[in-house]
């Protein structure tokens, strides 16, 4: 099955993101069509495979769903997310990635049907502590299988495919259950081509490591979240900067997506590091997202951190295009920049030949 949910509306995106200018940030032309998920330059979305010359403006590492949801809100949380979603094409948003690996994958094929967007869904797994208990008990080689069968036949039960692997750790050294997740998805990586994108606020290097040494390719490892402060470990941001630059380096990409967040990553801060790395001819290794991500508490669609800083509500899938380009711009970044951060490199990263 090849998707269609290229129906983009490209006179709204021009109208309402008239900063970006007319065919700005405008896929390629599709070179070809009609691949199987695990073909060269094709990613599976919930709408089925897609070329990857075919994603446009994507952002990497967002949640259509998160949490829980309660029974009784099951049609609210739909109708969340065809809205936001919605907004998102109309900003000129064209893919989005979704990085839950456990999702109930009936509602996401409901708002799929319901949007023009490009979702891509995850399989892999999260922090322990998050993670159901089902599947916290698995050894190393059923979660290696539980991978390969979401990449390779369909996610629950389905044919929808995970176009990318999650994974993720919170703490240095990696605990031995993570590391157990990383080599499972190290090693679907290598057999399938499947790119992997970790939650790496703190250790990135060591993530990055422990993936390479079990076969991943460093082109098709992202780790996300490394612009949060607090996983600096009291190191300046030069010093910071620096250790990271090996990984660029080795093919690896960086994801950053605390924009408007200064509770995470002061503004100042979070633009040295976009700027060191392309002063050091890296933009092509720079990914940038929002990080949307919202749950019901009492009864409440409530934003992550937003309790305590409001201003996180306005992270939205749109919010990217009408505030934080326009933000960059302002600092200095180009329009080819913007270009490189939410087409090309998107489009690479998925690639899996040039």
């Amino acid at each position: 099955m090849t998707s269609s949910k290229n129906a983009f509306n490209r006179r709204a995106f021009i109208c309402k993101s008239s900063f970006l200018l007319a065919g700005l940030l405008k896929a390629q032309p599709a070179t070809a069509s009609g691949y199987n998920a695990l073909q060269e330059n094709t990613v599976s979305s919930l709408s089925g495979s897609l070329d990857t010359h075919k994603l446009g403006t994507t952002l990497m590492h967002e949640h259509v769903l998160f949490g829980n949801i309660p029974e009784n809100l099951r049609s609210a949380s739909v109708n969340i997310a065809v809205k936001m979603l919605n907004e998102a094409t109309e900003a000129g948003v064209e893919t989005i990635v979704d990085v839950s690996p456990y999702r109930d994958i009936n509602l996401y094929r409901e708002i799929d049907d319901r949007t023009t967007i490009n979702i891509i869904a995850s399989t892999g797994y999260y922090k322990q502590d998050s993670t159901p208990s089902a599947l916290v008990g698995q050894n190393e080689s059923a979660m290696e299988e539980r991978i390969y069968r979401e990449v390779t036949e369909g996610i629950e039960g389905t044919k929808i495919r995970a176009g990318i692997i999650k994974v993720a750790a919170d703490h240095v050294p990696i605990p031995e259950w993570n590391k157990k997740v990383f080599r499972a998805a190290a090693r679907v990586q290598k057999a399938t081509g499947i790119p992997i994108a970790t939650h790496a606020w703190i250790g990135a290097r060591e993530q990055f490591d422990l993936l390479v040494k079990t076969g991943a390719d460093p082109n098709h490892i992202n780790l996300s979240h490394v612009d949060t402060v607090n996983g600096w470990g009291g190191k300046t941001r030069e010093k910071f900067a620096a250790e990271l630059l090996p990984v660029v380096q080795a093919g690896g990409f960086l994801l950053f997506n605390n924009f408007s967040c200064e509770f995470y990553t002061p503004w100042v801060d979070l633009v040295y590091l976009l700027r060191y790395y392309c002063d050091q001819g890296y933009a092509h290794r720079i990914l940038i997202s929002e990080d949307c991500n919202w749950e019901w508490k009492n009864g409440k669609q409530v934003f992550e951190a937003e309790e305590a800083h409001p201003e996180a509500a306005k992270r939205t899938y749109s919010y990217m295009m009408t505030h934080e380009v326009p933000l960059m711009l302002q600092a200095g970044f180009t329009k080819k920049d913007m270009k490189t951060f939410l087409i090309d490199n998107p489009r690479n990263f998925f690639s899996t030949k040039s």
